[in-house]
């Protein structure tokens, strides 16, 4: 009995994912084939240093540059995708960064490929706002959590897929890399263009229906919205500090495996360490969807921050390389956990009519924390020390649990009847019928 009860439990690990709208599987495809192109972005740096011979002050400042051009696009991005056709903006707006991708692939490593690459990031990141949107309207609401929860799972796949194809081709294939890039991003938009069906909230059926996201009039101020909804308004302030803490993975960790071990060992390491990052999120995201089904979305992101700065006492002075690898199975629990309560929960509350221009307002708190993080972080090592940073995270990811907390009883009076079930537990018309047809 034992048995087929364990055996029963795993399968329903991934049953969970069955009954889910066509529109939620083609959403789960399109992210793995995008990302398993993404050869290019995560290896700017090199591009920058090797490819192209500039030191690392000047690929430094101009990645930050590169990266305010960003938040620029996509609050642009934000505002038109409230305006227009979502469908056609991302088809719009694929189409001109592929083309400046295959620039790329035409042009010898030279400074006119940093100005198509720039060009190339800023139409994807313009795209953002609006591809987040058109994952709630293809979706419906009692079905997101486990979209996004399967979508984060095909980027994953897809990336570590990517990732080890970027090291065969940067050094003699350059080109390739480009010109698989974008058409693994074309294919991907045509796959949203021909496959992806928009629920209109009037064709809804009843059951299936959260009054929360219908449309208002859009010349509606975004921030008198928010003054209605406050709790979104702490929930993104309260996500720029998760972001604060998140980024020093990439940022603090790096240094510090190379400051514990030297810098030889350390890079090592910490392509390892990586490594195990990704295995880890491929392996836990569908196992922790379904073992916190029955958490509300900021019960599960409380979770999540507890774990995130508890994560950093393991290697606070740590010198084994196994301490290393018990942090990032924490740490990676974390980013699993506050995504699956994070990424769904902003559909949920807002108006289908202003669902860009959030979106964009969130990646602005994203932003903030991540960019301020790397300046404070990098004083706080600079003058004091790896154990004050750490000490710092390890504060921060308690203060952060708390005010998610304190957020959750707020959010209970502003959406009372998202509280009546868990979003996990929810079921669609679609998946009742499927049920009763078994019965």
């Amino acid at each position: 009995m034992e048995k087929e009860s364990l055996r029963q439990k795993f399968a329903n690990i991934f049953n969970q994912y069955r009954g889910l709208s066509k529109s939620a599987y083609v959403l789960f495809f399109a992210r793995l084939v995008t990302s398993m192109g993404a050869f290019i972005f995560p290896m700017l740096t090199l591009i920058l240093t090797i490819k192209l011979g500039y030191t690392m002050l000047y690929a430094g400042s101009l990645m930050a540059i590169v990266a305010v051009l960003m938040l620029v696009g996509n609050l642009i991005g934000g505002k038109l995708a409230d305006k227009f056709n979502r469908k056609k903006m991302i088809i719009i707006l694929d189409v001109l960064s592929v083309i400046f991708f295959l620039a790329c692939a035409i042009v010898q490593p030279q400074e006119i490929m940093i100005y198509f690459l720039i060009a190339s990031g800023f139409f994807a990141t313009m795209e953002g706002p609006a591809f987040d949107a058109l994952i709630a309207e293809a979706t419906l609401p009692a079905e997101r959590e486990k979209v996004f929860s399967l979508s984060y799972l095909g980027f994953n796949l897809g990336f570590a897929f990517g990732a080890a194809m970027a090291g065969l081709l940067f050094t003699n294939y350059l080109s390739l890399a480009f010109i698989l890039d974008g058409l693994t991003t074309i294919t991907s938009t045509f796959m949203i263009i021909f496959m992806v069906k928009v629920y209109k909230h009037d064709e809804m059926k009843e059951g299936d229906k959260n009054e929360y996201e219908e449309h208002m009039d859009e010349k509606k101020s975004i921030f008198k919205i928010l003054g209605e909804r406050k709790s979104i308004i702490y929930f993104i302030l309260i996500s720029s500090i998760g972001a604060f803490i998140y980024q020093q993975w990439t940022f603090t960790l790096p240094t510090y495996v190379a400051h514990v071990f030297g810098e030889d060992l350390g890079v090592k390491y910490y392509g390892f360490i990586s490594s195990a990052n990704g295995l880890v999120v491929i392996i836990m995201t569908p196992i922790m969807t379904y073992v916190l089904r029955k958490k509300y979305e900021l019960q599960k992101m409380t979770i999540g921050a507890i774990l995130l700065g508890a994560s950093f006492i393991i290697i606070f002075r740590a010198s084994a390389l196994y301490l290393f690898f018990i942090f990032i199975l924490v740490f990676t629990l974390a980013e699993v956990i506050n995504m699956i309560g994070s990424a769904p929960y902003m559909s949920r509350r807002v108006p289908g009519s202003h669902r860009g221009r959030l979106s964009s307002i969130g990646f602005l708190g994203y932003f903030v924390g991540a960019n301020v993080s790397y300046v404070i972080c990098g004083l706080i090592i600079d003058n004091l020390g790896y154990d004050y940073v750490l000490g710092l995270l390890v504060i921060l990811g308690l203060i952060q649990a708390v005010l998610i907390y304190l957020n959750y009883a707020l959010d209970r009076k502003i959406f009372p009847k998202l509280y009546i079930t868990p979003p996990s537990l929810m079921k669609t018309s679609l998946m009742k019928e499927r049920e009763s047809q078994k019965d």
